[in-house]
């Protein structure tokens, strides 16, 4: 997968050692990580109950092969049916014509039993990139505005909190996992002189999964220098025939150059944060 201006570098994260290989080539009960982009659909701690693991995620929903249909300005994509979410995935992915914005409408689909908890969960494996920002909730239900689901604490380097921004990076020898409530909608990261933002659309009447997450962020140690952006959708419980929907966007912003400090960045980000405001 990439995604990225023309001549540029991809943002998107692919593993090496799964080049040219297919899902079924994976052992049992064992993660093909691909890298890249793809969606999961369930409530990571009720995995268990559903699947009967913690982990590995669905393979059908990550990594099962797709049916491809072609749109006129992008793809149509149906993932297999999950054998313990009895669902199957639809998405579309439209890239405008003039712009590097990409609209991803995502649709979960229950066909049979079981009746479970499901969601959207988007998950965005990206290259390291030079810092990762989310912002937060003024009135977030957590103490410090985001809560820490892996990994613990870690110094102000790779995580820390600046006025309305969570500032993260990745760490090279610890894997990390932070989740915020945020509802301003987006996500940012900084790749040199490109940022990369995902955006979303907040319900506030929802119920969110991890305690009320709307985003979360992964950052994987070395030798996988990858970054995962994570979008939740709010949690459904479908009955067989029904479905729901969770849209996200994608955007990459040329800047004039490469951002020298974390502070430069905070205002860069303000300032696009006012035009996301425009946008809605």
């Amino acid at each position: 997968m990439c995604y990225g201006f023309t001549g540029g570098a991809n943002v998107l994260w692919g593993n090496p050692k799964w080049y040219g290989k297919l899902r079924s080539d994976a052992p049992p009960n064992k993660w093909a990580n691909f890298g890249g982009d793809k969606v999961w659909p369930g409530p990571q701690d009720e995995w268990k109950v559903v699947m009967g693991r913690a982990w590995p995620p669905d393979e059908a929903f990550d990594g099962g092969v797709c049916t491809v249909d072609e749109l006129p300005d992008g793809v149509r994509l149906i993932a297999p049916v999950s054998p313990y979410y009895g669902a199957w995935l639809v998405r579309e992915l439209h890239l405008d014509a003039e712009t590097s914005r990409l609209v991803i409408n995502q649709k979960i689909e229950k066909l049979r039993l079981p009746i479970v908890n499901m969601l959207i969960w988007s998950v965005t494996q990206i290259c390291s990139p030079d810092l990762v920002i989310i912002p937060l909730n003024p009135n977030s239900k957590f103490h410090k505005g985001f809560t820490v689901l892996h990994g613990g604490d870690v110094s102000a380097r790779y995580r820390r909190r600046h006025g309305e921004f969570l500032l993260i990076r990745r760490h090279p020898k610890y894997p990390t996992k932070v989740g915020a409530d945020s509802t301003a909608g987006w996500i940012a990261s900084f790749h040199g002189d490109v940022v990369f933002t995902q955006h979303y659309t907040f319900e506030p009447d929802a119920k969110y999964p991890d305690g009320g997450c709307t985003v979360e962020v992964y950052t994987s140690p070395d030798p996988l220098a990858y970054v995962e952006l994570e979008l939740l959708s709010p949690v459904h419980r479908p009955n067989q025939g029904e479905s729901f929907s969770f849209n996200i966007s994608w955007q990459l912003h040329k800047l004039p150059h490469a951002p020298r400090s974390d502070a430069e960045r905070i205002r860069i980000m303000r300032k696009l944060a006012g035009q996301f405001k425009r946008l809605k």
